[in-house]
């Protein structure tokens, strides 16, 4: 199990913009979002990031996942375990939806297809929201 960590607020900015500097060299991420406890919390046991790619090839996810891994660790002189990239291409859309409304963006090359997929996902949650509202009603009488 992972140990927790802990970075003060100046060195948590410090890493976020070493992430969004490394992820925008590399012309195939679309967007990048950092999301998660790295964000929310004084201590945090990974820091999570989640891309969109231009390459939807699925066999190739995590062979880019590594690779950015190992690029952000050393611009940020950080262990390689403690970055979490998810792909986002292929990612349910309750999963978006979190990321999108809780996380933070880093940067956006394709803006209708950023703001399609915030769209989708949310119209998704909104949707799933009262389809729980209904079935809770039915299980608890008023």
């Amino acid at each position: 199990m992972k140990e927790y960590l802990s970075f003060a607020p100046d060195k948590k900015l410090e890493i976020i913009e070493q992430i969004k500097k490394t992820l925008l060299k590399d012309e195939g991420v679309v967007f990048a979002f950092i999301f998660g406890s790295f964000l929310d919390t004084p201590s945090f046991r990974d820091i999570d990031i989640g891309i969109y790619v231009k390459d939807k090839k699925k066999e190739k996810f995590f062979d880019k996942e590594v690779e950015l891994d190992k690029k952000i660790a050393d611009a940020c002189n950080l262990p390689f375990d403690i970055f979490e990239i998810k792909i986002l291409n292929f990612a349910p859309n309750i999963f978006l939806n979190n990321i999108f409304s809780r996380g933070e963006l880093l940067f956006g090359r394709d803006d209708k297809l950023l703001s399609g997929l915030i769209e989708s996902s949310s119209l998704e949650a909104v949707a799933n929201e009262y389809v729980a509202y209904q079935s809770l009603k039915e299980l608890i009488p008023v």
